[in-house]
């Protein structure tokens, strides 16, 4: 049985890393029917330890809780979302599951999620498809979990996508700058509205929601 952690963390933005198989614009149904965006991107092992640094203090807090929890001294580990592949690429593993409309197991309905996916300077991007090889910072927020088989573990859930620059290989009007995306000088550039006007505009409802 799966059990989440109550906690929700704020959001955490990613170094620029190298897309690797984006589902960003459209949710991946091949192996989940309720649909799943993912993107995971190459980094140096530098910005990988760094960002393990942020995790860090968060998973081992969740961990203890979960020892306490079961009355355990230790438990099987799941592979983190930040590490090093078997090709020696140190990755950053970010997807948001069921993210098609449905229902939940209690009844109530579900509706649809989206990405919302930015250019370099914070301007919505609604019609641009981002492709495998684009150069791009991520938006997630870690959620930890524990199922008896496999362990606890930690997943980044993947809230928006920032393409620095584009790779040949719904979305949401929320401010960029709410993600944690600031401009970044000479990126790719979308036309309309930059962050800074972005910034004056009224709040929008929160486009991604929790999933329970």
């Amino acid at each position: 049985m799966a059990v989440k952690a109550r906690t929700k963390y704020e959001s955490i933005v990613t170094p620029v890393g190298l897309a690797k198989y984006p589902h960003v614009n459209t949710p991946n149904t091949r192996f989940n029917d309720q649909g799943v965006f993912s993107c995971d991107i190459f980094i140096t092992k530098e910005e990988a330890d760094a960002l393990n640094l942020k995790l860090q203090p968060l998973f081992d807090a969740e961990y203890q809780n979960k020892l306490e929890e079961l009355g355990k001294k230790k438990l099987k580990l799941s592979d983190p979302p930040v590490r090093e592949d078997d090709d020696g690429n140190w990755v950053v593993k970010a997807s948001l599951k069921n993210v098609l409309a449905g229902t939940y197991k209690n009844g109530n309905p579900r509706s649809a999620k989206s990405i919302a996916i930015y250019d370099s300077q914070g301007n919505p991007l609604k019609d641009t498809l981002v492709r495998g090889g684009s150069k791009v910072k991520l938006s997630v927020r870690p959620r930890f979990w524990y199922v008896a088989s496999t362990g606890f573990g930690m997943s980044l859930d993947l809230l928006a996508v920032q393409v620095i620059e584009l790779g040949e290989g719904n979305l949401s009007d929320k401010a960029a700058e709410s993600f944690g995306f600031t401009e970044v000088e000479g990126g790719f550039v979308n036309g309309g509205e930059s962050l800074e006007g972005a910034l004056d505009a009224e709040e929008e409802e929160e486009v991604i929601k929790a999933d329970f």
